[in-house]
């Protein structure tokens, strides 16, 4: 399931590249009750323009949702935050070891590196599947 994570995160990365998480006319109230009060930032406005390409796609938006839940969890969930970005939006993809680098993280620490992805792919999967089963009930 792990990697299903990953390549929602890398459709996370493209959409936003793409689309930016901006868009226009977000209701603060409306958004605060979609995200189930972890509101992203720079969340993009209303369905119809996304639909009409203005935005990014659901799949985009519950990831982004489920980073600023994770965002909120204090100083480990900024730092698997950090990792995201740096992990899956920058074209070229920055190396493992310049990862490591900007996350302050010795060169020799490879192992802590793959367990913070690891942690960040279970935090979202946790967040998506938490997210889907509310929306079901």
């Amino acid at each position: 399931m792990i990697s299903e994570i990953d390549t929602l995160m890398q459709h996370w990365a493209e959409q936003t590249r793409r689309c930016g998480m901006e868009a226009s006319l977000s209701s603060p109230m409306g958004t605060l009750m979609e995200f189930a009060g972890g509101m992203p930032r720079n969340l993009p406005g209303p369905r119809e323009l996304m639909a009409n390409g203005a935005g990014p796609d659901h799949i985009a938006r519950e990831i982004e949702a489920a980073l600023a839940r994770l965002e909120h969890r204090g100083e480990r969930g900024q730092l698997l935050v950090k990792l995201a970005s740096l992990r899956y939006l920058p074209v070229p993809a920055l190396s493992v070891p310049r990862q490591m680098q900007l996350l302050g993280l010795p060169s020799t620490a490879d192992r802590t590196y793959r367990n913070w992805v690891q942690s960040l792919h279970e935090q979202v999967m946790s967040d998506l599947l938490r997210r889907a089963h509310l929306r079901a009930a």
